[in-house]
């Protein structure tokens, strides 16, 4: 199945590129996407990437990081008939429904429409339009498409039960506010000293801790909040220099 839709994309005219490993989250955080992505205005990319999150592991190890495998599909500007395009990818799967599903990221100063791609239940795809991208409002949309490529190739085969079970494992890791606060001073020294790639390594550091005890310990509070203006701010200035 993915190769059926490696050559539907490259039929498209959509160039495949080599990418390396970011392994400190999702594969629209590596660095050299976001620098891609801020300095071009016309491009039409597809490229193969792994996803490293804590959260979302069915592995049986503690403090092992989950690593899915991603096919994503970037372009600028979007095609107007973009969704049309997007379903004859996944042909050879019939009644795919789709769930409204904003997206945003204080790290990129981004964020825009777009939606979970289900199929017997599973999402296998996200679909998103970004309107705001390195905290400035794009004159031009960007689409970025995410297959989940072990969901599309292994749905039935997949325990999702097991995978929601021992996702658990790592909530018990010992992630905390001083841990962030650690790594948002690392970012800011590597920042001042004009280090931006190690700067930015550690701001997705950040992130990923942050969404980890989100979801269960800072929920609605003073400290979730103050951490939140914490990423803003220092997002900001490192989105600019990456744009620099």
């Amino acid at each position: 199945m993915l190769n059926k839709i490696l050559y539907y994309w490259k039929n498209k005219k959509f160039f495949f590129l080599k990418k390396t490993d970011n392994k400190s989250g999702a594969a629209t955080y590596n660095y050299i996407n976001v620098n891609f992505l801020i300095k071009k205005k016309i491009f039409t990319i597809y490229f193969k990437q792994n996803c490293y999150r804590q959260f979302d592991s069915y592995l049986f190890k503690k403090k092992k990081l989950s690593i899915h495998n991603q096919l994503q599909i970037i372009c600028k500007p979007i095609p107007i008939n973009f969704l049309t395009i997007y379903k004859n990818s996944l042909y050879f799967f019939k009644n795919i429904f789709f769930i409204k599903d904003n997206w945003k990221s204080p790290l990129l100063g981004a964020k825009g429409l777009g939606y979970e791609v289900i199929y017997n239940n599973i999402e296998i795809s996200q679909i998103t339009i970004f309107f705001f991208f390195g905290n400035k409002k794009l004159n031009i949309p960007i689409l970025e498409i995410t297959y989940g490529i072990d969901r599309i190739n292994n749905f039935k085969k997949t325990n999702f039960i097991k995978e929601k079970f021992f996702s658990l494992d790592n909530i018990f890791n010992k992630f905390s506010i001083k841990k962030i606060l650690f790594l948002y001073n690392q970012c800011l020294l590597n920042f001042k000293n004009k280090n931006i790639f190690i700067s930015y390594f550690f701001f997705i550091k950040i992130t990923n801790n942050f969404n980890l005890i989100d979801e269960f310990y800072l929920s609605n509070n003073y400290n979730r909040i103050k951490i939140i203006n914490l990423i803003k701010i220092i997002s900001k200035n490192i989105i600019k220099k990456i744009n620099d």
